[in-house]
């Protein structure tokens, strides 16, 4: 393993399974954590990913080997009377620990963080959950789908006015939230070189979800006016919507003149595609319109009705 990585050196007990755990442990053996793997005896579920429709069906097992690249692996028993010496062990080699137990199997396994932290005190115990550590759901187990999605409000606003909420990404929510566990784990190895202590830090799919739907759910939080979901024939911004060509291409307009005014070699085409738009789509209404030629500067004459 190379030695000139940032994390070379850093020593990472996976215990967790499925994919915004194992993820974040997967960062960090990609800047050259040594990380050891830890899985019941019948291995981790997601080994099976591959063959589990929606997921596209493969011989390779492509989503386990995305979530547990360059780990080293053992299988432990935490039910067998002898799990806690091999755990101490282990918690003693390490500097990071990483845990998604739901809480209630949590604390009959001894793997809450004052069960740990007594073997090593500058331990970063890394902890995920569906729903949080308080609140009627903490003791839930949580899901991509469940945590991240829908109780986010998430699934119900990425969808088009008139349809059904659909089924997302696999791994979408998880992977952000994998990204997140990761940022909080090396905001705590900064701290312990700071002060020698170690820490736990915790995040949950749920948290994850509301602040990717932030700028909404804070919006409601001001008594902001909502437009409602979007809607392509009838955008609340023409300049922002998604528009088919010609050739059956789907396309993105985000707005021709700010291309043109960052030189972006597009912009002659942007610009007339631009002009078009907001003449052929009808504006909701005359806030929204106002709010539009707010937000460019003013820079475009305004469409016929304008």
């Amino acid at each position: 393993m190379p030695n000139d990585n940032i994390f070379s050196g850093l020593k990472v007990v996976d215990l967790a399974s499925f994919i915004a755990g194992p993820s974040a442990a997967v960062i960090l053996s990609d800047f050259g954590a040594d990380v050891i793997k830890v899985e019941p005896p019948s291995g981790d579920l997601w080994r099976i990913a591959h063959h589990l429709p929606p997921q596209p069906v493969a011989e390779d097992a492509y989503p386990w080997h995305l979530a547990n690249r360059n780990k080293r692996g053992i299988a432990l028993d935490l039910k067998s009377p002898s799990a806690q010496q091999v755990l101490e062990k282990l918690v003693k080699w390490a500097d990071v620990l990483i845990v998604n137990t739901p809480h209630p199997a949590r604390a009959r396994l001894k793997l809450e963080y004052q069960d740990v932290v007594r073997w090593n005190p500058r331990l970063i115990y890394a902890d995920i959950s569906g729903f949080g550590d308080k609140g009627p759901d903490a003791n839930l187990p949580g899901f991509d789908i469940t945590s991240y999605w829908a109780r986010s409000g998430l699934l119900s606003m990425t969808r088009d006015a008139g349809a059904p909420p659909t089924w997302p990404v696999a791994g979408s929510g998880d992977n952000a939230t994998a990204v997140g566990l990761y940022s909080a784990i090396v905001t705590a190895l900064y701290r312990r070189e700071r002060t020698g202590e170690g820490a736990h830090v915790t995040t949950s799919l749920l948290a994850e979800g509301v602040w990717s739907a932030s700028v909404s759910i804070q919006a409601a939080l001001c008594d902001a006016k909502f437009f409602g979901l979007h809607d392509r024939a009838h955008p609340a911004n023409a300049a922002m919507n998604v528009y088919r060509a010609k050739d059956d291409t789907w396309f993105v307009e985000a707005d021709g003149e700010h291309a043109a005014a960052h030189g972006d070699p597009r912009r002659d085409i942007l610009c007339r595609a631009d002009g078009a738009l907001v003449r052929g789509v009808q504006w909701r209404s005359r806030d929204v319109r106002s709010g539009a030629r707010a937000a460019r500067g003013d820079q475009r004459s305004p469409a016929p009705g304008e």
